[in-house]
């Protein structure tokens, strides 16, 4: 039965049996009941949020490791002298770019690991973009 049903079926029925306090009553319960329902709603909607919250902190830190470990990477096969194309170094830059913005917002966050390795990268960019081997 819809809402609209329901109310009609209350009328005729106050019309016909109850009192106008009764009605009153009965529709202030109802919308009650209503807006309790409502309120159960907007719980589960933050629950919801809560989680898609939760869910994107991680996919975040998710990034920043595989930007760590992309960086940690490229800084060894710099090391081990490696040539890299300046594309794939414009990559690895924009990786050191990702990992040092999650880290200026998680404070939490180790950042140790890769401050030798963007310098050296970051360096060595330079360095070859200089001598035109880039």
């Amino acid at each position: 039965m819809t809402e609209y049903e329901t109310i009609v079926t209350v009328v005729v029925t106050v019309i016909g049996s109850a009192s106008l306090w009764q009605f009153i009553m009965y529709m202030i319960d109802r919308f009650d009941k209503k807006k309790k329902s409502n309120e159960d709603i907007v719980i589960e909607i933050e629950k919801v949020s809560t989680k898609v919250d939760e869910l994107t902190e991680t996919v975040d830190k998710n990034q920043a490791v595989l930007a760590r470990t992309h960086i940690l990477r490229f800084s060894d096969e710099l090391k081990n002298g490696v040539e890299h194309s300046e594309e794939y170094f414009r990559q690895q830059l924009d990786d050191c770019d990702v990992y040092e913005k999650f880290c200026e917002t998680h404070p939490e966050f180790k950042n140790s690991y890769t401050e030798i390795a963007n310098r050296h990268i970051k360096e060595t960019y330079e360095r070859l973009l200089k001598e035109g081997k880039l």
